[in-house]
């Protein structure tokens, strides 16, 4: 069987408690050289940091099935995360975890996922190795993450929103507690002779004193009942 040298492969990922906005990257160094990076937003709803870079091991796991396998080549990889906590996720069978309570679908499929890898690899004779670094040792990764987060942050609070319709809006105010009211009463109020609110969300928020995450929280639920929507 022909033999490879190995894929060091590093992940880390970014993510804010208020916001909910997580990104990911994966870094991907053969012979020490990088040979693929990757940095995106995290495309389902994640509910910590922990699920974040759970789920950026997970992606690096698909890359290994979806492109980097070859047949007949005895292979190594070895995955590096400085976020111990994940790493235990993985190896440790008997750990107490509290993490994608809220998505048991995603849970089986990250852990189906890192079991069929594993199968695969040893029937090829190929070592796969998930190790925790300190985070000085994962540089590379963390700084791909940091940048797509600070990117996807500015970009999702400078989006203008359209207030659609001014009946439903206001027939809102009867159905929502007392701070969506007083976020949906604000809107109304400095929304423009074209509907549109031009203010950030991070502005919206200093304004009435509560906290981005809630505030995005309700755009959410607004821009569902179709009284906002996202300005292109």
């Amino acid at each position: 069987m022909e033999q490879e040298k190995a894929y060091e492969i590093y992940t880390d990922a970014s993510f804010d408690n208020e916001t909910k906005i997580g990104t990911y990257a994966i870094v991907i160094i053969q012979e020490k050289k990088v040979i693929k990076s990757i940095a995106k937003k995290c495309n389902i709803q994640l509910e910590s940091s922990t699920e974040c870079e759970i789920f950026a091991i997970f992606r690096a796991i698909s890359i290994i099935e979806g492109s980097l396998l070859k047949k007949k080549t005895a292979q190594k990889f070895w995955l590096r995360t400085d976020c111990s906590v994940a790493r235990d996720f993985f190896i440790e069978k008997n750990h107490n975890i509290k993490i994608f309570e809220r998505n048991e679908e995603l849970l089986n499929t990250i852990k189906k996922s890192y079991n069929r890898v594993k199968i695969r690899l040893a029937k090829k004779d190929c070592s796969f190795k998930l190790k925790w670094i300190p985070r000085r040792a994962n540089k590379i990764a963390h700084k791909y993450s940091y940048s797509a987060f600070q990117k996807l942050k500015q970009t999702n609070y400078k989006k203008d929103f359209i207030v659609i319709d001014k009946e439903s809006f206001l027939e809102l105010l009867q159905k929502f507690n007392s701070r969506q009211c007083k976020i949906i009463i604000y809107l109304f109020q400095i929304s423009n002779e074209d509907k549109s609110i031009l203010k950030t969300q991070t502005e919206i928020a200093k304004s009435l004193e509560i906290s981005i995450y809630y505030i995005n929280k309700t755009f959410q639920e607004l821009i569902k009942l179709n009284v906002l929507e996202k300005g292109k």
